[in-house]
């Protein structure tokens, strides 16, 4: 039995060990290179009341069939609303499911951290890597911090699926270059 709970403790460290020294993710950048205007597209769909709840990140998905276009966002700095404030750039504030699309400048090529902020649920890709997901609601707080590559300078796709279920809502990024200083991400670096 000390044989077992041994080999178990031993398969448990090698696992933990091993996600903490996973690569970095390697981001792709947009080919060809664009030249966007500032801000990101967005697409919405709203049920218009909170007795149509969006539940998690697949029903927010199946939603967005019904979508349309939406004033386009500045970046990605909406920090948390008092209930029953619009969110975003939607004209209301209960059950929206968002889909936001565009391009985010790195300036220079290095390991940088990345990590998104959603009330409620998330899916994030950037350079063709997933870089924050939480599938269910929350507060608006800090969702995974995730190590990504940059080969070279210049724009790398973004697409967010978002969606926001009752109460107040929150959509943010911060990042920063490793071992350099992590902060909120600025709009100037996000393009559509």
């Amino acid at each position: 039995m000390k044989l077992v709970r041994t080999g178990a403790l031993v398969a448990t460290l090698v696992m933990i060990a091993g996600a903490s020294f996973a690569a970095p993710l390697k981001l792709q950048p947009a080919n060809p290179q664009p030249s966007p205007k500032a801000g990101l597209n967005v697409n919405y769909f709203g049920t218009g009341n909170q007795h149509k709840k969006i539940r998690d990140l697949s029903h927010a998905k199946s939603m967005l069939s019904k979508a349309q276009p939406g004033q386009p966002l500045r970046g990605l700095d909406y920090r948390d609303t008092s209930k029953g404030q619009d969110v975003m750039t939607f004209d209301g504030a209960y059950n929206v499911a968002a889909e936001i699309t565009g391009y985010m400048r790195f300036d220079s090529a290095g390991i940088y951290e990345l990590e998104t902020w959603s009330n409620d649920g998330i899916e994030a890709f950037v350079g063709g890597q997933n870089i924050g997901q939480v599938s269910g609601i929350q507060g608006c707080e800090a969702n995974q911090r995730t190590e990504v590559d940059v080969p070279k300078a210049g724009w790398y796709a973004l697409k967010i699926i978002y969606f926001q279920k009752l109460g107040t809502s929150c959509l943010m990024m911060k990042s920063g270059k490793k071992g350099e200083r992590f902060t909120w991400t600025p709009n100037d670096v996000f393009g559509r």
